[in-house]
């Protein structure tokens, strides 16, 4: 054996001990400590640090400092927290003059991981946008979330269609989210495919069937309290009727975010306060769904939604909207109900529909279960990651 054809098998031995260096950059912003869209990233993560690989994270800075992180942090995981744009920080970085991705950007990278909340998040974010279009870094990117309207000007596709094109994969968590963006977008990605979010919490069986004394029927919300997304304000105006008011049931909204104390108004205006009460955020999801019997998810917005992905695997039944992938999980009538719009009176017919099938609720919430069971992600990390190192090699 010569000695050049040794200096290459050498060579070639100590590129592949090298740590592939992984960054990720959330685009979620900075008023939640964490959220369902970041499950994702962090699994990849936690994969990636387990192999010996270099990884960092960008974040807003509520959520790159969150106890969420602190078991990869101890594992090696680097955070960079990202602060919120103010008026004058978002017109100098929309004229190239300020940028807080510069630190990340310095460092060298094998691939970046990109987790947008939104289908549109890049075009909000003007310094990572200049930075995607100036780096040559192989790029993955997670779509999250998609919804109706986000996508309003030809200037703002062109942006989103050059930045799709770039990257070695989209993912997307819904088959609805990839058509909407297909339509939004008048383009067909030739780089998609399709991973669903994870059940944190895998369960052998659905919980036990809640008691319901005197009949009274307990209705909950697991969502961001947040009314263009979630819609809380639809289902309020939707129950406040004296008929409604006349049945046995209380409904509770489980979250924070921006629009509690306008849901706490809203909850005044339409006398529901005998019935309707917030429970703020509950980590436990197990905890929430003993005592309750029917999830109401009234989405505008919505990727595979983590909370309802939840309340199935516990083994009650959804009432849902058509956003993201929630009429992939429910079928109308064997696992809940679907409601065929949004507007406060189609959800109040799709109320009555399982008010009056509300015997059948228990029977639903173990066909949901079973559903779950069959289609849930325990760790789409896994998944992810080979699909992370083949862009790297690219």
């Amino acid at each position: 054996m010569t000695g050049a054809i040794r200096q290459h098998q050498k060579a070639g031995e100590m590129v592949a001990r090298t740590a592939m260096k992984l960054g990720i950059i959330s685009t979620i912003g900075g008023g939640y400590s964490w959220a369902g869209s970041e499950e994702m990233w962090k699994m990849v993560a936690t994969h990636a640090l387990s192999k010996g690989y270099s990884v960092g994270v960008h974040a807003a800075a509520t959520i790159a400092r969150s106890t969420q992180l602190d078991a990869l942090r101890l594992a090696g995981l680097v955070t960079i927290p990202r602060e919120e744009l103010n008026a004058i920080t978002r017109r100098l970085a929309e004229r190239n003059l300020f940028c807080r991705f510069k630190r990340f950007f310095a460092t060298r990278h094998d691939v970046i991981l990109l987790s947008m909340g939104g289908i549109a998040d890049c075009v909000w974010i003007p310094d990572l946008l200049a930075w995607i279009r100036r780096s040559s870094t192989p790029l993955v990117i997670i779509v999250q979330a998609n919804a109706e309207g986000i996508v309003q000007t030809e200037a703002q596709r062109e942006v989103l269609r050059s930045v799709y094109n770039r990257a070695a994969t989209v993912i997307f968590v819904s088959h609805h989210n990839l058509k909407l963006a297909e339509r939004q977008l008048a383009w067909r990605f030739p780089n998609a495919t399709l991973i669903p979010n994870p059940l944190r919490e895998p369960l052998q069986a659905s919980l036990p069937w809640p008691t319901s004394g005197g009949g009274r029927l307990r209705f909950a919300q697991v969502a961001r309290l947040d009314v263009t997304d979630k819609q809380q304000d639809h289902i309020l105006e939707a129950l406040a009727t004296d008929a409604w008011r006349n049945r046995s049931w209380l409904l509770t909204f489980f979250g924070s975010g921006p629009d509690e104390n306008h849901i706490r108004r809203l909850i005044n205006l339409y006398d529901l306060k005998a019935k309707v009460s917030l429970g703020g955020f509950v980590s436990d999801f197990q905890a929430i769904w003993r005592d309750h019997h029917l999830h109401i998810l009234t989405s505008r917005r919505e990727g595979m939604p983590l909370s309802l992905i939840e309340s199935m695997a516990c083994g009650r039944p959804a009432l849902v909207t058509h956003a993201g992938a929630s009429t992939e999980l429910v079928k109308d009538g064997v696992h809940g109900f679907v409601s065929p719009g949004m507007h406060p009176e189609v959800l109040r017919e799709t109320l009555e529909r399982a008010w009056a099938r509300r015997d059948q609720f228990h029977e639903m919430g173990m066909a949901a279960h079973e559903r779950i069971t069959e289609l849930a992600n325990t760790d789409c990390g896994e998944a992810i990651l080979p699909i992370i190192e083949t862009a790297a090699r690219s």
